[in-house]
Order: C-alpha cells, then sequence, then structure tokens
C-alpha cells in the first residue's frame, strides 16, 4: 500500500484510533531498536509522579507569584 493511501486512510481514523496506531507504532520501533530490551511488564505497576499532596511546591509557587506581584506593585 502506497504512503500517501495510508496517511489519507489514517486521517480518516477516530482521536482514539489515531492514539492506538501512535502506541502500536512507537511498540513496534522500540522492538525494532532493541529486541532484548522489556521496558513494560504485563501486570507490572510503575510509580507516576502526581501533584496531590505537594504542599511544599505550591507554597513555593505562592511565594513566587506574591514576590512577583510585590515587584510590579512597586
Amino acid at each position: 500500500m502506497p504512503l500517501a493511501e495510508l496517511m489519507s486512510q489514517i486521517q480518516e481514523l477516530s482521536k482514539i484510533d489515531k492514539l492506538r496506531l501512535m502506541q502500536f507504532l512507537a511498540t513496534e520501533l522500540v522492538k525494532e531498536e532493541d529486541a532484548n530490551a522489556i521496558f513494560f511488564v504485563a501486570n507490572q505497576e510503575y510509580p507516576v509522579w502526581s501533584p496531590y499532596n505537594c504542599s511544599e511546591a505550591a507554597n513555593v509557587l505562592m511565594n513566587l507569584l506574591a514576590t512577583k506581584q510585590q515587584q510590579k506593585n512597586g
């Protein structure tokens, strides 16, 4: 199938199908790059950072905003 034909078919996909295609292509590229590397294991938990309960960071930002506001006001 020519690339132009494939691209026109991709444009007709729904947003979720385009995202699934991106995930598939990224996985295929990783497989081709290093067939022995396993980046994610099925049924494994991976930690993800979240901004929740990060009051120290919020305080730093609030202090920075207050300082900038004071500089702006005089």
